[in-house]
């Protein structure tokens, strides 16, 4: 029999939480409610950075990041496809396969004697989908070199009790539906502002956060947790991640009208009231992500008007390698501080949609000479200040007082373990990803490009459609 995944269950403060479950098929998930606390242990840092648009060294502007090269049959033998896998790193060999390939061309890449593909990201968006996704994850890992290739499918991930939408997504009975030999990689596109989110309430919408921005931020985030509270053991949770992505969305086009694209433009008279995320915040939901079990990023195109790919870029680097973080992750021990969806603030408990503030962290209980070390990160896009309070302990101590954050800011806190409490290290926190410009134009297609980069907005294109 297999397992259905985490049960929603409605917990005391009406809150939709995950059910911390163990199957006897060793499936784990880790909750999501409030107060339990998360064991999950922390992959040591490893920075799995792919971009859509980067497909070979030219199109790569920023150090870190591992150009993939789209597949099709057509192309999966060409002298250029296959010099350019054979001169990837080792452990970052990644392709991204836009339709159902031959068992000829599966044999071809996935057991061949010049590489090992580690990485396989399907874009297979038409009828039956998951059932393709699932056949082609089986033939590759039949193939001898592809018993270890991580394989997953655009928005299919383990999604069983995830509330962020305005309808079910996939469920974690899809993604398992291949069995063991089926896809283990967890893609969830993580868009703000995209369709299958809650849409702001300012705009119609359904969503509980205070404001725009806060929707656009806390939402992707949330998901994440949700997929990574119950990822079958041996996955790989990589989602697709972007700025901003209202394609379709006619609730985020000002205007009105979609055929003069999806423009979502703020003009605030002081930038940072804005609501649009600033990069700073796009860094800073990026951190969170990865606190948050992702175990890399796959971004498509920024979707901001003159915002180009190289800040795109780093700026996704930025959040991903979050020093603070980053030291946690390698120094031994390091586990998730916590995968909760709702927090305490100003006293009263909220799920962090509605609150607008949302915190996440790793921890060791062994380094910092055994004292133990925890970094939480703490953001808040609500247009008031607010205080939060963290009730349920972390690692088996307390977090004592309180952490006041104003309007807009995202700060760190860093703290040190004595005996049954966290020591606050930083007192006040340190603010972290500053850049708050929140104003700009919001599009699907912010940029175009030439030379070996249109293949790349080709397929940014084709996306799109499908979703549409």
């Amino acid at each position: 029999m297999s397992n259905p995944g985490p049960v929603v269950q409605k917990t005391t403060n009406s809150e939709r939480a995950v059910k911390a479950f163990k199957s006897k098929l060793g499936v784990l998930a880790a909750s999501v409610a409030f107060g339990l606390g998360v064991p999950l242990v922390a992959h040591a840092q490893n920075d799995i950075l792919y971009d859509w648009k980067a497909v070979n060294a030219a199109t790569t502007p920023v150090a870190g990041f591992t150009p993939a090269p789209f597949i099709t049959n057509a192309n999966a033998g060409s002298a250029a496809v296959q010099s350019q896998l054979a001169g990837l790193p080792a452990g970052k060999v990644a392709v991204k396969v836009i339709e159902p390939l031959t068992p000829a061309n599966i044999a071809l890449l996935f057991n061949n004697p010049n590489y090992t593909v580690n990485y396989a990201f399907y874009d297979i968006e038409t009828v039956g989908a998951t059932a393709t996704a699932q056949a082609q994850a089986q033939a590759i890992h039949a193939a001898a070199k592809g018993t270890s290739t991580k394989v997953g499918n655009y928005n299919l991930y383990p999604g069983t009790g995830d509330s962020t939408g305005p309808a079910a997504g996939p469920s974690y009975a899809d993604y398992t539906s291949g069995g063991p030999t089926g896809v283990n990689m967890a893609n969830e596109g993580l868009y703000p502002g995209q369709g299958d989110f809650k849409n702001p309430s300012a705009v119609g919408g359904t969503s509980s956060a205070p404001n725009i921005r806060a929707t656009l931020f806390s939402l992707p985030i949330l998901r994440a947790s949700y997929v990574s509270a119950q990822l079958p053991a041996g996955s790989q949770h990589i989602p697709f991640v972007n700025r901003f992505n209202n394609w379709g969305n006619t609730n985020l086009d000002s205007d009105g009208n979609s055929a003069n694209g999806y423009a979502f433009v703020q003009n605030a008279a002081n930038p940072s009231q804005g609501q649009l995320l600033s990069r700073g915040d796009f860094s800073a939901l990026v951190a969170h992500l990865r606190a948050r079990g992702v175990n890399g990023i796959h971004l498509l195109d920024g979707g901001i008007q003159g915002y180009t790919q190289a800040q795109f870029e780093q700026d996704g680097k930025d959040g991903f390698t979050f020093p603070a973080f980053a030291n946690i992750f390698n120094g031994g021990n390091a586990k998730l501080a916590t995968l909760d969806t709702i927090a305490k603030v100003d006293g009263v408990v909220k799920n962090s949609e509605t609150a607008g503030v949302i915190f996440s962290g790793v921890y060791s209980l062994t380094q910092a000479g055994g004292l133990g070390k925890l970094a939480l990160l703490v953001s808040n896009l609500d247009d008031a200040a607010h205080t939060l309070s963290i009730d349920q302990k972390i690692g088996g101590k307390t977090v004592p007082g309180s952490i006041s954050i104003l309007a807009g800011q995202h700060k760190l806190l860093d703290f040190t373990g004595a005996g049954t409490q966290w020591s606050l290290q930083n007192p006040g926190g340190t603010l972290v990803f500053t850049d708050d410009d929140r104003n700009g134009v919001g599009v699907p297609e912010p940029v175009t490009m030439g030379g070996a980069a249109l293949f790349a907005l080709a397929m940014l294109g084709r996306r799109r459609k499908r979703q549409a």
